[in-house]
């Protein structure tokens, strides 16, 4: 999975297809064969360098293969509210799905500042559909429909940030928000139901307000100078997931 993430960073900016052709190096165009393509493993044992021109390969795919790798482990101890109704297994599965696509959308945000609508999409369509799986197989202890409770979340995701945006375009007459941002705030919601999307939205404001200010102290952060709030979303959604809403609420709760 980390492997076909770093394909899709590498391929989608370039508007490549991310089938074909099979990978190679990026400098000489040598064709990798299965065996140095293995993920971190294979890294190692060419010590980060092509085979065939022996330039450095970045650190950074092993790197995200690693992330991705700890993120599946902490997944199988994840609890996320909208499905603890589920056995394990299902849960585990779609962990994996929601982890590769935010841990994509986050990573693409930071190098470019961008969330492809056909990922956001794809995120979107396939939380909806997880809970239509759920709904179908598991019997729930609230009366209120995950379907219809994704379904709400998902537009109403999508709402608070496009108000967001309006705003702040109405008051600085410029851009305040990525456009992608809406539809990743949507795609959370169709994953992580109501309280879930309320919870992320908080944790990213707070978490992305934590980083401006340090950015601030330390002259790292100019004024206007853009932030990757899709990547602040992405990962509050990813600690949404893994802890559940309870935790959370219990954290609100002191801070009032």
């Amino acid at each position: 999975f980390g492997s076909f993430i770093n394909v899709l960073i590498y391929r989608l900016p370039l508007d490549k297809s991310i089938i074909f052709p099979r990978s190679q190096c990026i400098k000489c165009g040598y064709k990798i064969h299965w065996y140095e393509n293995i993920p971190i493993i294979s890294w190692i044992l060419l010590r980060g360098k092509c085979r065939n021109c022996k330039k450095n390969i970045s650190i950074m795919y092993p790197f995200i293969e690693i992330i991705c790798g700890l993120l599946f482990i902490l997944n199988n101890y994840s609890s996320p509210s909208v499905f603890k109704d589920n056995d394990v297994l299902t849960t585990i599965i779609f962990g994996w799905v929601f982890i590769t696509i935010l841990l994509t959308l986050a990573i693409l945000d930071i190098k470019y500042f961008w969330l492809p609508n056909t990922i956001c999409s794809i995120g979107i369509l396939t939380g909806i559909l997880s809970t239509i799986f759920v709904q179908l197989n598991y019997n729930y202890s609230s009366n209120f429909s995950p379907v219809l409770e994704s379904l709400i979340a998902t537009l109403l995701g999508y709402m608070i940030f496009q108000f967001i945006s309006s705003v702040g375009l109405w008051i600085f007459k410029k851009p305040v928000m990525g456009k992608g941002d809406s539809k990743l705030s949507a795609l959370i919601g169709s994953w992580l139901g109501l309280k879930g999307l309320i919870i992320t939205i908080w944790l990213a404001f707070n978490i992305a307000g934590i980083f401006v200010i340090i950015g601030f102290i330390f002259n790292k952060i100019k004024r206007n100078q853009k932030i990757p709030f899709g990547t602040f979303i992405a990962f509050s959604g990813l600690s949404v997931w893994h802890l559940g809403n309870t935790a959370f609420n219990n954290l609100i709760y002191v801070f009032k």
